[in-house]
């Protein structure tokens, strides 16, 4: 590592940065919303929705219920937990008007998550300068050096020197290039799935209640005939 690299990393102002940040962080958001952050950010790395197996499951779905009816049909539900929740819905009940507040209820579920996630990494991004600001305090109060003298106290007040600056470059970076970047990735992620899962909700719904209106037409013809 260059000899300018080497010195703009110091473990211990690092660790004073990131676990002052994290312990305040999780006191003031709390546990669950810390996981649910964590969460988010792995499914950053995992990547988002999946799109084509949800549309593949849907149109079997589909399929199967305008084949042999919502009460028979027995098709493999989708991935996503709330189309697997829509499918099952319509699967148990057969009626379209159960639909709609399964789908506001889900989305509020969602909504809710996403916020919470969002504000933990904001909330991280607010309190990272302020701890590189209190290593920058502690680091200041290592410049009187006790029973040292000559090139050991010089050296002393230069390490002391460096922490107190590189504490508040890593409070800096750690908010603008890891926590606020976080919390907009996992917004935009979250709005783009929701749209693409509102999409494919929208395309099933359609298809249910084709499937309905064919079911109807059908019964009517049959006591039509009958008579």
């Amino acid at each position: 590592m260059p000899p300018t690299m080497s010195s703009l990393f110091d473990p211990a102002a690092l660790a004073v940065v990131v676990m002052g940040t994290v312990i305040a962080t999780l006191a003031r958001c709390g546990l669950a919303d810390f996981r649910e952050a964590l969460g988010a950010a792995t499914r950053l790395v995992r990547g988002g929705f999946a799109g084509e197996p949800n549309r593949k499951a849907l149109a079997q779905a589909a399929g199967a219920i305008q084949r042999d009816g919502p009460r028979r049909a027995d098709p493999p539900l989708p991935p996503d937990p709330a189309l697997a929740a829509l499918v099952a819905s319509f699967l148990r009940h057969g009626a379209l008007e159960t639909l709609a507040g399964l789908r506001r209820a889900d989305r509020a579920i969602e909504d809710a998550r996403r916020y919470a996630a969002v504000q933990v990494y904001t909330c991280a991004g607010e309190l990272a300068p302020v701890f590189g600001l209190i290593g920058t305090l502690y680091g200041l109060t290592q410049l009187a050096p006790v029973g040292a003298a000559g090139v050991s106290a010089t050296a002393t007040i230069m390490a002391a020197v460096s922490t107190a600056v590189l504490t508040s470059l890593y409070g800096a970076l750690i908010a603008h290039l890891v926590c606020f970047p976080l919390a907009s990735a996992i917004e935009r992620r979250g709005l783009a799935d929701e749209a693409a899962r509102e999409a494919l909700a929208d395309w099933f719904v359609a298809q249910a209640g084709g499937a309905q209106a064919a079911a109807r037409e059908h019964r009517a013809h049959h006591l039509r005939g009958v008579a």
